[in-house]
């Protein structure tokens, strides 16, 4: 072999072991156990068709080059003259990546994610595919759910009004109402597609991001947010202040959109990206993590994400952990948590059974959430701030000062040890039992029902709702009760009349407001609500003007008045009741003269008017396209037509139609309309105004046909209104073809029509053909 071969040969082997270097570090691994996380393998759910109905939460999860480097390469080392090192000769070419789990997820814009989602057993496919952009249904929604909780225990599902008895979900719908993440009484359908804001509720529930106050202000950006339930609201404000989820656009969040398998599993993702297996190394996670070991001690560790223990995990210790996420405890029959030398962002627990948590004095957590329904709640330790969201839990916190105690969740029995400087009980917190035995700052008291004593001592405590006992010591109580809309009138201003072609302004105003609230309002039209004029978010005060105009189409016989009509309705959280105030008043119309419309139609209607047939030979294209019984009579009256009887006939080829009138000269009106058979093109009945020339009842016979009875027109020729064709001499029909150009240029009836023309119609009547 030649010198200059070798070398070029030698230069080709030394570009090709670079190359597989830089390749090989650039390799993702994937978790492969596909267990983790999950207490059991559950079955495979059905799969919904629905087509995609969103493409949010898509281009942010596609993987992005390392910066500073192309196509996420990684640069080779640089030895002490910036010189690249050549790799080792015999360094092995990278591992090709492994092919998808299912063909149908390559490329896809969440291959990662359903990847993983399906390697934790997540998601399952049917007959071999994903089908990530199908809609996911409530139901599979809710078993993706279950699988990640790690969820065993069900609840009775009879307060489910829409599952059929032979569902093969039930048994996922009861582990679902067990956990909380749906409610006993769903009257929804669970098998079809889930809304963006029904995932939202879920996704909340699930990891307990529900706040006793949410903050609103982020929804504010988001033209579509008003229509959200209060609940759906709470939680989307908390997902995206997690940033868990996005808008579909800058300024709208899609809530009624339909969501599709790929995004749900990467919202889910996004919260617990890690789902360790029991004897994984904690310290080496990066980002949220969902744990389900029975037992998980973290000891030393920074996460920089919520740490999530689902249901099998029933203890829990932290030691020197600095968290800077949330600590999430979840679903469990029973709950040791300790902490010791460690702080916490936020510990949020709704446990289903016992639960006892407990800092030792050198923790902390700025703040501690309570939620969901479930056993008695013990807290000891530091906890600046106290949300409680949980419904009939009993609740006790011990030795513990904090600055505020929020309850927002009813029939809570809550006893607080420490001291606290502000405490809240929400309109929601009915029927709350709260003993406080340290120093109290400011009370607001606006959960109806609620009864508030104890051995400690408020400055001040403001009752805001009705049927509530406060045997608390206070340094001043006053009461404060919404006076809701006592008083208020809607006084509506109208013109007096709406003119012709005109169109209506009404105006509200309000009077006897004492107090600004916010309500719900809508406009209504003669009793109906008008779609779009109506605002859940209404600010009332007494300068508050609200206007409508309201546009009509002017027809003959239109409506002769209007009424409009103005409601604001208003939910009164001290007394639990809603009221509202209304007004309404008619207005009259003034109509256009019966001449006016006459002088406006008669132009229209004579373009309109044709008398070339251009359809397409079916007795459908007839009725259908027909003029209109005022079209027809606007143009014979237009033309201005006269008979020697009272009778008038127009027949019209364009529709293969024989019109029939009473009346006179000027005021003829339609009186009867025929589906009839014209002649042929070849044969065609001739255009133009006749009479009506003789009658025969015995018709014509000849060697091929009989019709009967027989109306000539044309005199002195053989054109006549008459049956379809019999054979000769019987009363077997041999043409039935009606409704479009059939004939010689006679007109074909049906047999009781032409019998009515010949019994009605005098002779010398005129004829119209056009």
């Amino acid at each position: 072999m030649n010198r200059r071969l070798m070398s070029a040969l030698l230069a080709a082997m030394l570009l090709f072991s670079t190359a597989a270097a830089a390749l090989e570090t650039d390799g993702a691994t994937l978790d492969t156990d596909p267990a983790a996380g999950l207490s059991a393998p559950l079955a495979d759910t059905p799969q919904t068709t629905e087509p995609d109905a969103d493409k949010t939460d898509t281009p942010e999860e596609q993987q992005t080059a390392p910066e500073g480097t192309p196509n996420g390469e990684t640069p080779a080392e640089e030895n002490e003259t910036g010189e690249e090192d050549a790799p080792p000769a015999d360094e092995p070419p990278a591992e090709p990546e492994p092919e998808p789990l299912f063909p149908d997820i390559a490329g896809h814009w969440a291959e990662a994610q359903l990847t993983r989602a399906t390697e934790l057993g997540l998601l399952k496919g049917s007959d071999g595919k994903m089908m990530p952009d199908q809609i996911v249904k409530r139901v599979e929604a809710l078993v993706i759910m279950n699988r990640a909780l790690g969820t065993s225990l069900t609840a009775d599902i009879s307060g489910l009004t829409n599952v059929p008895a032979n569902a093969w979900y039930r048994n996922d719908l009861a582990k679902a109402l067990y956990i909380g993440l749906i409610d006993g009484k769903d009257s929804r359908s669970f098998e079809i597609g889930a809304t963006r804001a029904e995932a939202f509720v879920m996704l909340a529930r699930a990891f307990v991001y529900e706040r006793a106050e949410p903050d609103l202000d982020v929804l504010s950006t988001f033209t579509d947010a008003a229509g959200m339930t209060a609940e759906q609201k709470n939680a989307a404000s908390a997902l995206i202040a997690a940033g868990i989820v996005k808008g579909d656009t800058a300024t709208t969040l899609a809530p009624n959109d339909k969501l599709t398998r790929a995004q749900f599993v990467t919202m889910l993702l996004r919260i617990v990206p890690n789902f360790p297996a029991e004897n994984d190394d904690l310290s080496m996670l990066s980002g949220g993590a969902l744990i389900s070991a029975p037992a998980a001690d973290l000891t030393s560790l920074d996460p920089d994400g919520d740490r999530v223990f689902v249901c099998p995990t029933t203890s829990v210790n932290l030691s020197g952990v600095n968290a800077g996420g949330r600590i999430v405890l979840r679903g469990a029959e029973g709950m040791q948590f300790t902490a010791s030398g460690s702080s916490m962002p936020m510990i949020a627990a709704d446990e289903k059974g016992y639960a006892s948590l407990a800092l030792s004095e050198d923790s902390e957590t700025d703040a501690l959430l309570l939620a969901g329904e479930g056993g008695a709640v013990d807290f000891s330790g530091s906890a600046k701030n106290v949300e409680i969201t949980a419904t009939g839990r009993t609740i006790h916190l011990y030795s513990i000062d904090a600055d505020t105690l929020i309850v927002s969740g009813a029939g809570n029995t809550i006893v607080m040890d420490g001291d606290v400087d502000s405490v809240r009980l929400t309109h929601t917190a009915l029927n709350t039992k709260l003993t406080l035995n340290g120093k109290v700052g400011d009370m607001v008291v606006a959960g109806r029902g609620s009864k508030v004593d104890g051995k400690g001592k408020a400055e001040s405590v403001d009752t805001q709702a009705v049927d509530c006992e406060i045997k608390l010591e206070a340094a001043s109580k006053t009461e404060t009760i919404d006076q809701g809309l006592a008083g208020v009138a809607v006084e509506m201003g109208v013109p007096t009349s709406v003119k012709p072609g005109g169109s209506l302004t009404t105006q509200v105003k309000f009077t006897g407001v004492s107090a600004n609230k916010v309500c719900s309002a809508q406009w209504y039209q003669d009793g109906k609500p008008i779609e779009g004029f109506g605002n859940d978010s209404f600010n009332l005060s007494s300068d508050t003007v609200s206007r409508h105009t309201s546009y009509f189409t002017f027809t003959k016989n239109m409506q002769k008045s209007v009424t409009m009509g103005f409601k604001l309705t208003y939910y009164n959280p001290s007394t639990g009741e809603t009221e509202q105030v209304s007004a309404e008043k008619t207005v009259p119309i003034e109509n256009y003269s019966d001449e006016w419309y006459y002088q406006r139609d008669v132009d229209r209607v004579l373009k309109l008017v044709s008398s070339t047939y251009k359809g397409n030979y079916t007795a459908k294209y007839a009725i259908d396209g027909d003029y209109q019984p005022y079209e027809k009579e606007v143009f014979v009256n237009a033309k201005g037509y006269s008979s020697n009887s009272n009778y008038l006939i127009w027949i019209n080829r364009a529709y293969q139609h024989v019109n029939v009138f009473t009346g006179s000269k000027g005021n003829w009106k339609l009186h009867k309309s025929f589906l009839v058979g014209t002649g042929a093109s070849a044969t065609a009945t001739p255009t133009g105004l006749t009479t009506v020339s003789y009658k025969s009842a015995g018709g014509w016979t000849t060697s091929t046909y009989t019709v009967k009875p027989v109306v000539g027109f044309y005199p002195g020729t053989g054109y006549a209104f008459h049956s379809r064709l019999y054979y000769p001499g019987t009363t077997t029909i041999s043409d039935a073809s009606i409704g479009y150009p059939i004939s010689h240029g006679c007109i074909r009836m049906y047999d009781q029509d032409v019998q009515w023309i010949y019994n009605n119609i005098p002779v010398g009547t005129t004829v119209a053909i056009f």
